[in-house]
This record gives C-alpha cells, sequence and structure tokens, in this order.
C-alpha cells in the first residue's frame, strides 16, 4: 500500500502532539510507500524524522513572509489573504500536482493543522480525484477560523473535505461528532485512531508508596488550550506544599518555556527540559504522578471536548498514575474513564482543586488501580500493532 500524507505540519517524532502521531501511526509502512507532501515552512522548522524523511514534496504558500514579529499580530491575517488569494487565481502548483499524480500513490490521508492544511488540499486535489481519500482532524482548530482565501471560506473547504469523503479518520469520537453536527454531515465510517506506543519489553509498572515528598510531572507545550488548567494546578500545587510537599516539573523546549516562565517560575514551577521520545518514557516514570490538563474557557471549549491529547499513551507507558484537570466535557476526561486509568479532577476552583490532590495523595497506594489499568489498556488497545492493524483494515476497506 503507497500512502500519500497531505499535510501543513510535519512528521517528527520528537515534537509531540500531530507530529508524533502521524509518524507513530504510519511507522508500518515500508518508508518507500510513504510520501509526504507538507509546507515549506513546516519542513524548515521540523524536517520528519527518519526513516520518513526521503520522500518530502513542499509547497510554499508564503508569497508575502509571514511575520513572526509584533507587527505580525495585525498583518499575518491580511497577508494570508493576499497569498492565498494570488494561488487560487494563478494555479501555482502544477508542477507538485504533476509530482503527486506520478507518485500514484492508493491512499491519500489529508491531515490538516490549521487553515493552509485545507486550502493545500483544495489547490491539489484533482491530482488525486481518483484516488481513497481520508480526512484525519486532531483538533477542532476550525472553531476559530475566520479565512477566506479569494472569498472561498476556509469552513467551507472543510466541509467540502468532509463531505466529498466520509471515511473519517479522527482523534476522537467525541471529535468526529463536533465536525458532524457543525457541517450537517453523516460519515460512512469513522475510525477514532490515537497515539500508538511501541510496547516491546514494557514491564509492569512498580507501584508508588506514601512517601513525605512527591513529584508531578508535565510533558509537552503549554498551549493556551491547556494554559489555564495548568495554572490552576500549579496555584493547587502551593496551597498544598503546606501540609504535603510536591514538585511540578515541566518537559518542554526551551522556547515554550521561556514563553510562560514569568507566570511558572513564580509558582515554584520546574523546568526539566526538552526530553527525546526515545527517553521520554524512563523520564516521566521518575515521577509519581503525570499531568494533563484540558481549558476551562470558553474560547477552547470544542478543542477541549474534541482533543484527546497525545501524551495520555505515552503517560500509560510510563506506568504513574495520570490526574487530569480540566472541563468536565473534557475528551480526556472521556477517555480516563471509559478505560479507568486516571484521576479526573473537573473544577477550576484552587482550594477544590488542593483538597482533591490531598485526597489523591493520602491514598496513592489505593489510586495505584488506575495505573494497572492503564497498563492493561496499553497492551490491548494502543500497542504499535494494534493501532497500525486497525489502520491498515481501515485504509484497505
Amino acid at each position: 500500500m503507497k500512502v500519500l500524507v497531505i499535510t501543513d505540519s510535519s512528521m517528527n517524532v520528537n515534537q509531540g502532539g500531530f507530529q508524533q502521531t502521524l509518524y507513530n501511526i504510519f511507522l508500518f509502512l515500508n518508508p518507500k510507500d510513504l510520501f509526504l507532501v507538507t509546507s515549506l515552512q513546516a519542513y524548515s522548522i521540523s524536517p520528519p524524522s527518519a526513516p520518513f524523511d526521503k520522500q518530502v514534496l513542499t509547497y510554499n504558500l508564503e508569497i508575502i513572509p509571514i511575520q513572526y514579529n509584533r507587527l505580525g499580530r495585525f498583518l499575518n491575517g491580511f497577508i494570508n489573504r493576499i497569498n492565498r488569494s494570488a494561488h487560487q487565481y494563478f494555479n501555482r502548483f502544477k508542477k507538485l500536482q504533476s509530482s503527486i499524480k506520478s507518485l500514484d500513490a492508493d491512499v491519500v490521508v489529508v491531515a490538516p493543522n490549521g487553515a493552509d492544511g485545507v486550502f493545500i488540499y483544495q489547490q491539489l486535489k484533482g491530482a488525486f480525484s481518483n484516488k481513497k481519500v481520508f480526512p484525519y482532524f486532531m483538533d477542532d482548530w476550525l472553531y476559530q477560523t475566520k479565512s477566506k482565501p479569494a472569498g472561498v471560506s476556509i469552513h467551507a473547504a472543510a466541509k467540502e473535505l468532509l463531505s466529498d469523503h466520509l471515511s473519517w479518520l479522527m482523534i476522537s469520537k467525541n471529535l468526529a461528532d463536533i465536525l458532524a453536527e457543525r457541517y450537517s454531515i453523516k460519515p460512512e465510517r469513522v475510525l477514532s485512531i490515537h497515539n500508538p506506543v511501541n510496547i516491546d519489553g514494557i514491564e509492569p509498572p512498580i507501584p508508588v508508596v506514601q512517601k513525605s515528598r512527591y513529584t508531578i510531572a508535565y510533558a509537552g507545550a503549554l498551549w493556551p488550550m491547556h494554559f489555564d488548567a495548568f495554572l490552576v494546578m500549579a496555584k493547587a500545587i502551593e496551597i498544598l506544599n503546606k501540609e504535603i510537599k510536591i514538585r511540578l516539573i515541566v518537559y518542554t523546549s526551551q522556547s515554550n518555556w521561556d514563553w510562560r516562565k514569568e507566570k511558572l517560575e513564580s509558582l515554584d514551577v520546574e523546568f526539566g527540559g526538552h526530553i527525546p521520545y526515545a527517553q521520554i518514557h524512563s523520564t516521566l516514570a521518575k515521577a509519581d504522578c503525570l499531568l494533563i490538563t484540558s481549558s476551562f474557557t470558553k474560547e477552547w471549549q470544542t478543542h477541549s471536548k474534541g482533543s484527546v491529547q497525545t501524551k495520555i499513551t505515552d503517560y500509560l507507558k510510563a506506568g504513574r498514575l495520570i490526574i487530569s484537570c480540566g472541563p468536565t466535557y473534557s475528551a480526556n476526561h472521556d477517555f480516563l474513564k471509559k478505560y479507568n486509568c486516571g484521576v479526573c479532577i473537573e473544577t477550576n476552583n484552587t482550594d477544590e482543586v488542593a483538597t482533591a490532590l490531598k485526597n489523591i495523595f493520602e491514598h496513592i497506594e489505593l489510586n495505584q488501580t488506575f495505573v494497572q489499568h492503564g497498563y492493561k489498556i496499553l497492551t490491548t488497545e494502543f500497542s504499535f500493532e494494534v493501532v497500525q492493524d486497525r489502520l491498515k483494515q481501515f485504509l484497505a476497506a
């Protein structure tokens, strides 16, 4: 099976989230059977990880470069409209279309991580009109998108992608339901496909017992759809530290830490640095609990409701208790409750969160039941073999 992935992101296993998931789900393929089409900008920032770094085609939507400064906040929307309009009117992708036709892939997976991903699909779709096409959405970034290049709404383009190709890959059933309702579409098939992990040589988790000091770790970026809930947890830990000593450590990139450190250092949150994916599970296993957060704000409501975060399965492999803070409708909470593999805190009142955390640590040994359930579900539902086999069957049907 030859697969063409069209995206505005990359397939870099060390970048987490969207990129890590794309990389892991397609590792069953012979590298010569996967072709990646991505933006020149995404490729430059984050080149694909081996073995998917050889067969890559790039496109450049930035006739006028995006501004990464203070002016960008005001100018980039206008710049994007000019860039996309120019591409739409002048069809600047004839060479790329020809290259795609010559690849003659069996399956095309369109995985947009923003408006550019949907826009480039519009420009290239004629090159694979006779192929099986599968949309793959991991977040509801569309909720906040208003872009209308050349008078064509990104929402209209997304609806066309989803309507014309009714076999959907989605990060969760929740997200599929959100998009189906918004665009009045009834998909024929939906495969909820989440980040798989390699369980070769995995050992049962070592239980955490009562102690005088605990460590909670968080891995990944602190985007706006995570940060308000993370701050609630940090403030609650600061309150609880008067009774129970708890370290909160964040493993993320230097740039992400620099963005957030002013608020976090005042709460004694520690920076653990960026950990390569090959080392992340053993690093997280040194903590006692692992934190995941989803926003309580209305602005990020559909993101919290629709997106199961990539880090959950990596946390399960680390074999430590998962603590999730977010609203009652959080997709993370749906996952943890469905598989009985973590503790959910569903309030952003810091005093109530502190009380919930105190209860967790006072019963830390009983809470290891969640860890054991997580270990079992990881091996039966989210291993490379299981997830990739489901994907293979879905694409082949």
